[in-house]
């Protein structure tokens, strides 16, 4: 017999097991964007996504995904974690 640790389908991206409230996260990328110098206050990278500005959240396990927003904080896809360490599978490039 299996055990899962989830109920969620696949195809759904699940930001609660980051630890930040979606909400705070754009919160962040926000104040990230009108202040390029600033200092992240959380585990937020900034990369390049398609040739666009994108801000990695790193989750605090490596057995969770890493999710990719977008510069207005849009939620994009996870390039890596989880599982497998391959992410969600629906990035559309590479992460830089």
């Amino acid at each position: 017999m299996l055990a899962g640790c989830a109920s969620r389908h696949e195809d759904e991206i699940d930001i609660a097991y980051t630890g930040y409230s979606d909400e705070r996260v754009v919160q962040e990328i926000r104040r990230l964007e009108a202040n390029p110098s600033a200092k992240p206050t959380l585990p937020l990278h900034r990369v390049q996504y398609l040739g666009r500005r994108a801000y990695l959240l790193t989750s605090p396990c490596c057995d969770q995904f890493n999710y990719l927003y977008s510069a207005e904080g849009v939620l994009l896809c996870a390039p890596s974690g989880g599982l497998t360490g391959r992410g969600d599978g629906k990035c559309l490039g590479e992460v830089k």
